[in-house]
This record gives structure tokens, sequence and C-alpha cells, in this order.
């Protein structure tokens, strides 16, 4: 069944968010279009939500207090789930997901995730709540995981893309085990440096994972023209980039939490990176999309 899409214009934005998974599919400055168009021979997604999980729980299944728990897909539920549109103004969209006797089966918490999209100005501001329904603490992850298109043609060629830091930056990246689960030591991936290029192969071992920048904000810019887009994550203590090999769109990714450590104990409450809520509390996290023509 298709997803039933909201469009929103303010100003000269607009945007085109979809039921299902509250996923953002369009976000357009002056007519020019800023994400992902979910091409399937590359990759069927734009920006997915990543929720109770971020990444691959080892072997697909988890404990938590005594009992296991088994989850196959990667990134949790949330971003094939329908959400419903549960607020719209002139300037912004707020969708809620909650929990149900699904989820529950594969995560034993009760919740409310919303999911608000604001337009200020040029800017798309996409805030992210988890509201903890229980009687106790509750335990999980949260991740944003938005494709940006990158005009490919003629004059314009993948590698003149690249990633451009707020500040210089220092940094090794996670290795990865080809199940996806993060490995103890790293690689060496920035030296006082702050673009990361996009080459044909720059993915190839899958998502560059930092867990240590100091920037809290990164661009999408290229050599050939002044287009370019940033993406603020303050707060966010983990941030990834990902794109399929040759594929005209780069991931930028913040989270809250990372895929399950080759060694982890499938415990939830040890999982490295994961968020531990106080009933009735309410977590908050934010990201800033901005495009420049």
């Amino acid at each position: 069944m298709e997803s039933t899409i909201n469009t929103l214009k303010y100003g000269n934005i607009e945007i085109a968010v979809a039921n299902r998974g509250a996923e953002l599919q369009s976000y357009k400055v002056n007519g020019e279009e800023f994400m992902w168009d979910r091409k399937p021979e590359f990759w069927a997604a734009s920006s997915p939500v990543l929720f109770p999980f971020v990444g691959t729980i080892k072997n697909g299944a988890y404990s938590f207090d005594g009992n296991k728990y088994e989850i196959s897909t990667r990134h949790g539920f949330a971003r094939t789930e329908d959400f419903e549109l549960v607020e719209k103004t002139e300037n912004s969209l707020k969708f809620r997901f909650f929990s149900n006797n699904e989820t529950l089966k594969k995560y034993p918490f009760e919740f409310e995730l919303f999911i608000t999209y604001t337009i200020n100005g040029n800017a798309l501001e996409i805030e992210y709540n988890v509201v903890n329904k229980n009687d106790s603490d509750m335990y999980f992850s949260l991740g944003t995981h938005p494709a940006f298109a990158l005009d490919v043609n003629d004059d314009i060629k993948l590698s003149d893309y690249y990633l451009e830091f707020e500040k210089n930056e220092t940094s090794k990246k996670y290795k990865l085990n080809e199940k996806g689960l993060v490995l103890d030591e790293k690689a060496d991936c920035l030296n006082n440096e702050n673009k990361l290029y996009i080459t044909e192969n720059v993915f190839d071992d899958d998502a560059i994972i930092f867990d240590d920048l100091k920037s809290e904000k990164v661009t999408i810019k290229n050599s050939k023209n002044s287009k370019k887009l940033s993406v603020e994550y303050n707060g966010f203590p983990y941030i990834a980039f990902w794109s399929k090999p040759k594929a005209p769109f780069v991931c930028i990714e913040p989270w809250y939490g990372i895929s399950d450590f080759e060694d982890c104990t499938g415990k939830l409450e040890d999982k490295k990176g994961i968020l531990k809520l106080e009933k009735d509390k309410t977590f908050t996290a934010k990201l800033v999309i901005k495009g420049i023509l």
C-alpha cells in the first residue's frame, strides 16, 4: 500500500514527508531539490528514522530483564511503520508513532515517538522527541539517515564533491565486520583536516563512523559551483557518512547509538551508546538542514 505524502510550502521552501516512517522525501529551495530521489537501483530510501536501534543487533537478538527479544531488521522498526500526522501549521508538520502489541514483541517498552519538521527561513529543522510511557527506565537509540542528492552530469563528477567540517579534525573511523558489527580497532581517516572527499571508493568498507569530532556541522560542497547543503547536529555523539559505491548521493547520519560491537554481551542495558530515559521523561534531538544555491 502506498504511503500518504504530506506537502508543505512556506516562503521559498517546499517539503514532502511520507506517513510511512515520517520520512522526508523532498526538500526544495526555490524549486531546487536537495534530497535523494530513492532510485531503487542504488537505495530506495531518502531519510529513514533509526529507532529504537541504530545499525545491527548481533545475531538479530538481545536480552533485557531476563527475556530474549528478536529483531532482525537493521536500524530498528520505526522507519517502516506508519506515523500519524497530528499537527500541521503554516510552517510545520508533526508526526507521531507509538508502541503497540507488535512492537512490544520485539522491543519491551511503551513509548511515543514524535518527528516535527519546521521551515524556518531557508532552513528545515527536524526535531525528534521520544517519550517514555513506562513505570521504569527505557533503553533506546535514535538516529537520523538523510540522503542528499549529488548532481552528477557532464560538468560535475562524483569526485568533485566533498564533505567540509566546521573545524579541522583528527579522527579515526570505526572498522566494521561483514555483518555490520563494530570492531574494537579503528582505522586512520582524518589528520588535522576539514574535508572528506567523496570518491568512488570512499564507502567501499561501509559507513564511515566517528565518535569524537569537535564539529557539530558538516557541509556538502563541490568544486564546480556554489550549491551546498549543511547539516547541524548539536549534541549527537556519533556521526556517520554513507553511500553505495558510485551512487550520486551521500547520507549524513548523526546518531545517539551505534551498531552492536562484535564482542558485545547481548544485554540491552550493557549496549554501547544506548540511552537510558527515566519514566515520564522526554528525550529531544534536533537537526538543522540548510540548502544554499
